[in-house]
C-alpha cells in the first residue's frame, strides 16, 4: 500500500516536480595566493568523472598552464557574461557582475576518469553597491584576492566548473605569514611559518561549489558538548565578542538538531568579512566587521544563517522548481525567535503588511519562479509569502507533524537538490494527508485573499446567544482555499473556531451558551492574506513602496536649513529608484491627491496637518521637543520620520521627516529602509544612532466587531507554544572563560566607555541566571 501510495503522489506533482540530481565529482586543490598582487596559482587534480568528454568554465582572468598527459583540450567559448551557481544567485540567471567566463572541453584519452590542470591569474573584481532599497549599504563582489582579504566562491568561477556535478575536495592553501584561511568541512591541518601558512581543509560532503575565505585572523574555537567545533574568525582580536558567538552557537544548534535532525558538518564559524556582508555558506557564515558586533545579531542574523546549513546548504535547492528554502529558514529562525519572545503576531503582521505595500498584479508571481530577493516586492514573496505559508502548514498540521515532516524531508534529502514537491511528498507521508490542493495553491498561484466581514448579526434564542457572521474575500480573483481563525470572547473566556472559505462569500453560525462580548476574524494574523489599512498601524514600508512621490520643503525656512533639508532630498532622490518631484510648500494649495507626500521640516506649511494627525496617537510637537506616543524627545541634534494616513485617503500615508545635522543624511539614507515595519522614529548625531522606534496602536480593525461595551478592552490574542524552545546550555568552563574575560583590566584598559562595562556586567549577570548560580 505505502508503494501505491507513494507512486500517486509522484504522478500527481505536475509543474513542482521531484528534484533531480548531480554527479559528484572530487577536486584536490593546492593553491598559492599573494594577496598584495591579487595573483593566485591552481593545481586542480579532478577524479571520479562519469564520461571522457566534458565542458568545464573557468574565470577568464585564469589562464591554464598546463593540462596532465591524457587530456585533449579545446576551448570552445571566450569571454561568456558568468552567472551564478549554488545559493548565490540572482532573479532570472541573468549576469550583472561583469565577470567573464572561457569555456574548455575536455577529452580524456583512453579509459581515464581524471585529469590535472594547472592555472594563474589576478583576481580582483570591484566591490559595488548594491542597488535596491532594502539592501542600501551593502556591496557585492563576485570575488577579490586583496591585502585587506580574499573572496573566492561559486560567483568567481575560481574552480573548473563542470555543470550538473556536485563536489567533494581537498583544498591545500600556501598564503603568506599571519594569514589564514576557511573553507567548508573540517581543517585536517595547519602550519604557520616565518614565511607563509598552511591550510588543508577537506570536505567529504557534496558541495555546489568551493569557498576559499582569507585574512590576517585571530582564530577562536570551542568543541562544544556534541562533539562539533565552534570557531570564530575575527580581524580583530576579541576574546568577548568570539566567546559570545560560540556560546549562542551551541544553544542554536541544540534547539535545531532536536527540530530537524544532526547538523551535517564538523564544525560551524563565525568569519569576519572585510566588507560588510551577511552570508550563509556550508559550515561557516561570512558577515561584515560592523554586523557582527551589532547586539541583535546573535539572536537574528547568526541563527538564521546557522539555520541555512540544513536548508540550503545541505539539501539544495532545485531552482528549476523555485527557492524554498529562504521562506523556511525565515519561519524557522527569525519567525520562531520572535515567537519564543511572544511576539509572533506582531512579525506576522508586519510580513503580511510588506506583502500588501510592495506587492501588486504587475510585480506579483508565484513562489515556483522565485530565484532570490532582489527588490522589496520579491523579497515579500520569497521570504513572507513563503513564511506564512509554511506558517499555515504547521497550522493545519499541528507542530509535531510539521517538525516530523520537515526533519524526514531533510533525512531524505541531504546533499542533493529538493524542490516544494519533496516537501510535499515528506509531509503527505508523515500525516497520512493528501496536500496537493495546499501546495498547488500557495507554490503555483499569484495573489492572496483579502478578508472582510461582509455581515454580522447576533440575538438569543431561548437560553442560547446566536452569532451570524458573513466573511467575503475581497480580491478580484477567485476564492483562495483558507482556514480562517474566528475569535469570540465571552464572559467565560475566549473560543477559537476555525472555518474553512472554499468560495467568495460564506456565512457561519456560531451558538454560545453565554453572552458574545466581542469577536474577531484571524487576530493573530495567521492567514497568508492582504490587509485592510485600519488593521494595521501606518509604517515607513508603505511609504518606501510608492512610486510617485512629492517631496515638500518648506520655503520661510532659514538659509541653513534650507540646504539640509535640499540636501537630504536630493541625497534620497539619488539613492531610490522611484518617481519624485521636489517642490516648495508656498508652491501648494494642498496636499497632493496622487502622489505620497514628504512634508519636511517644522517649518513647513503642512506641519499643523501632521500635528493633528498625531492627536489621536496622544503624540504632537511643540517648539523644542516630540511627543511620539509616551516618550518624549527633544529638537537638538536629533532627526524624526513619522508616517501618518493621509487624511484624505487611507490607502495613502503621508511622512514627516525633521532633520538639523547634515552629516547625518548619509547614515539616515542608508538606515531608514531598514525600518520599513515602524511608524515613528527618532535618530540622534552624526551617525545617526536610533534613539525611538514604535507602531501607533490599531483603533479600528474591520475584522473586530465589539457586541458589548465591557467587550472593549478585552485581548483576544492567546498566547501559544513556540514551536520549539531555546534552551540554555551549560559549559561551566566556557561560561567562566567568558567571565573572567569580560571582568579583566584587559577589557577597561581596552578604552570601553560606561555602556560597554554595563552591558559585559548584565552579560555576565545574565548568565549567572541563566545557569542557576550565584
Amino acid at each position: 500500500m505505502k508503494k501505491i501510495y507513494l507512486l500517486t503522489l509522484l504522478l500527481g506533482f505536475g509543474t513542482m516536480g521531484l528534484a533531480q540530481n548531480e554527479k559528484t565529482i572530487r577536486h584536490n586543490l593546492t593553491v598559492t595566493i599573494a594577496p598584495a598582487s591579487s595573483h593566485i596559482v591552481v593545481t586542480d587534480s579532478v577524479s571520479d568523472l562519469d564520461t571522457n568528454s566534458f565542458v568545464f568554465s573557468l574565470n577568464a582572468t585564469l589562464k591554464p598552464l598546463r593540462f596532465s598527459k591524457n587530456v585533449k583540450l579545446k576551448e570552445v567559448a571566450a569571454s561568456v557574461p558568468a552567472g551564478d551557481v549554488g545559493m548565490d544567485r540572482d532573479d532570472a540567471g541573468k549576469d550583472d557582475s561583469g565577470l567573464k567566463l572561457n569555456k574548455w572541453k575536455v577529452t580524456l584519452k583512453g579509459k581515464t576518469r581524471s585529469f590535472v590542470v594547472v592555472y594563474e591569474g589576478t583576481i580582483a573584481s570591484a566591490l559595488e553597491q548594491s542597488q535596491e532599497n532594502y539592501q542600501r549599504g551593502f556591496s557585492e563582489s563576485p570575488g577579490i584576492i586583496s591585502s585587506k582579504g580574499i573572496y573566492l566562491a561559486g560567483s568567481t568561477y575560481w574552480t573548473p566548473y563542470i555543470e550538473n556535478t556536485l563536489s567533494v575536495f581537498q583544498l591545500t592553501t600556501t598564503l603568506p605569514s599571519g594569514w589564514k584561511t576557511v573553507s567548508q568541512g573540517k581543517r585536517i591541518s595547519e602550519t604557520p611559518g616565518d614565511k607563509e601558512h598552511t591550510d588543508v581543509w577537506l570536505c567529504d560532503k557534496p558541495q555546489e561549489e568551493v569557498f576559499l575565505i582569507g585574512a590576517k585572523f585571530t582564530e577562536y574555537a570551542y568543541k562544544m558538548n556534541n562533539g562539533i567545533d565552534a570557531m570564530a574568525f575575527l580581524r580583530t582580536p576579541d576574546e568577548g565578542l568570539a566567546n559570545k558567538y560560540l556560546d549562542v552557537t551551541e544553544q542554536f544548534m541544540d534547539m535545531y538538531q532536536g527540530m530537524i535532525g544532526n547538523y551535517p558538518y564538523s564544525k560551524f564559524a563565525l568569519v569576519e568579512n572585510f566588507w560588510e556582508t551577511g552570508y550563509g555558506m556550508p559550515s561557516f557564515t561570512l558577515l561584515g566587521e560592523k554586523i557582527i558586533r551589532f547586539p541583535f545579531i546573535l539572536y537574528s542574523s547568526y541563527p538564521h544563517e546557522l539555520l541555512h546549513n540544513w536548508w540550503g546548504n545541505s539539501v539544495y535547492v532545485d531552482f528549476n522548481t523555485g527557492n524554498w528554502c529562504e521562506g523556511i529558514t525565515a519561519y524557522e529562525a527569525d519567525h520562531l525567535i520572535k515567537e519564543q519572545r511572544g511576539q509572533g503576531e506582531e512579525y506576522r503582521r508586519s510580513t503580511l503588511q510588506k506583502f500588501t505595500n510592495f506587492v501588486n498584479p504587475s510585480n506579483d508571481f508565484p513562489l515556483s519562479k522565485f530565484i532570490s530577493r532582489y527588490n522589496a516586492s520579491s523579497e515579500a514573496i520569497g521570504y513572507g509569502k513563503s513564511l506564512m505559508m509554511w506558517h499555515m502548514l504547521r497550522r493545519l498540521l499541528g507542530d509535531n507533524t510539521f517538525k516530523e515532516g520537515f526533519s524526514a524531508f531533510y533525512n531524505e534529502n541531504k546533499f542533493r537538490k529538493a524542490g516544494f514537491g519533496d516537501i510535499r511528498a515528506s509531509m503527505e507521508e508523515v500525516s497520512g494527508t493528501d496536500l496537493g490542493w495546499f501546495f498547488d495553491q500557495w507554490v503555483n498561484r499569484t495573489g492572496a485573499p483579502g478578508l472582510a466581514i461582509k455581515e454580522i448579526h447576533n440575538n438569543k434564542y431561548n437560553d442560547l446567544y446566536r452569532i451570524f457572521l458573513t466573511l467575503e474575500q475581497k480580491q478580484d480573483s477567485a476564492a483562495f482555499t483558507v482556514d480562517v481563525p474566528v475569535y469570540i470572547a465571552t464572559a467565560k473566556g475566549v473560543e477559537v473556531f476555525v472555518e474553512r472559505m472554499t468560495e467568495k462569500t460564506q456565512t457561519f453560525q456560531y451558538t454560545l451558551k453565554d453572552k458574545p462580548l466581542k469577536l474577531a476574524v484571524d487576530p493573530q494574523y495567521d492567514v497568508f492574506r492582504t490587509l485592510d489599512p485600519r488593521e494595521v498601524p501606518p509604517a515607513m514600508s508603505k511609504v518606501l513602496a510608492s512610486k510617485k512621490n512629492l517631496i515638500i520643503l518648506p520655503a520661510n525656512a532659514k538659509e541653513t536649513s534650507k540646504e539640509i533639508y535640499q540636501a537630504f532630498a536630493d541625497a534620497w532622490v539619488a539613492a531610490d529608484h522611484d518617481e519624485y518631484e521636489i517642490v516648495y510648500d508656498n508652491k501648494l494649495e494642498t496636499l497632493p491627491t496622487d502622489k505620497t507626500a514628504w512634508i519636511i521640516g517644522f517649518e513647513n506649511k503642512f506641519a499643523g496637518v501632521v500635528n493633528q494627525e498625531l492627536k489621536p496617537y496622544n503624540s504632537y510637537f511643540v517648539s523644542d521637543s516630540v511627543k511620539l506616543g509616551n516618550k518624549a524627545v527633544t529638537k537638538a541634534n536629533k532627526s524624526f520620520i513619522i508616517s501618518l494616513f493621509d487624511p484624505n485617503d487611507l490607502n495613502r500615508e503621508i511622512v514627516f521627516i525633521s532633520l538639523d545635522n547634515k552629516a547625518s543624511i548619509a547614515g539616515l539614507v542608508r538606515k531608514l529602509p531598514h525600518y520599513g515595519k515602524y511608524s515613528f522614529l527618532a535618530f540622534e548625531g552624526d551617525e545617526p544612532v536610533n534613539i525611538v522606534k514604535g507602531q501607533w496602536p490599531v483603533f479600528n480593525s474591520p475584522l473586530v466587531k465589539v457586541f458589548s461595551p465591557e467587550g472593549q478592552d478585552i485581548n483576544l490574542i492567546r498566547p501559544r507554544k513556540p514551536l520549539a524552545e531555546l534552551k540554555p546550555v551549560f559549559s561551566e568552563k566556557r561560561m567562566m572563560e567568558t567571565i573572567k574575560y569580560l571582568s579583566s583590566d584587559a577589557l577597561k584598559g581596552r578604552g570601553l566607555g560606561t555602556p560597554e562595562l554595563d552591558e559585559a556586567a548584565e552579560y555576565i549577570a545574565g548568565k549567572f541566571k541563566e545557569y542557576g548560580l550565584k
